[in-house]
């Protein structure tokens, strides 16, 4: 899954969605939605999640921290990651503004973030027995 990067991405003008709160509105209704799909997650499976941080009101947002402490308080066992470089785009564009401005970084990249319900080896097998 990747939810929502604050308001960076909006899905709706609904106010219960998460893509409408800002940061200290999000946090709660985030870790519940996480809570429900370990619930749902079987024993022995793995979840994987793409987040990224990112700035709200000029301070740098740790989405990737939150999700982590979410999974864990939920049951889940953050077992791994990867870097995903995304495309480059406008980012060379934007970097000498955004630097000399602010002192800010462009990001290019965001984080595949791996968890694991149970048994990380029953959770493999798992993999390698099911039918696709």
């Amino acid at each position: 899954s990747c939810p929502p990067y604050g308001t960076l991405e909006r899905y709706s003008d609904d106010p219960n969605d998460l893509s409408t709160m800002k940061i200290n509105e999000f946090k709660e209704p985030y870790k519940k939605a996480i809570r429900n799909v370990v619930d749902t997650l079987q024993n022995n499976r793995f979840a994987a999640f793409v987040v990224g941080n990112y700035r709200e009101n000029k301070k740098l947002v740790d989405l990737v921290s939150l999700t982590v402490e979410a999974f864990g308080e939920a049951g889940a066992e953050y077992y791994g990651d990867l870097l995903y470089v995304t495309p480059y785009g406008t980012a060379p564009l934007r970097a000498a503004v955004t630097f000399n401005a602010a002192r800010k970084i462009v990001r290019t990249h965001q984080y595949l973030l791996c968890f694991v319900k149970g048994d990380p080896f029953e959770a493999t097998k798992e993999i390698e027995n099911a039918k696709i």
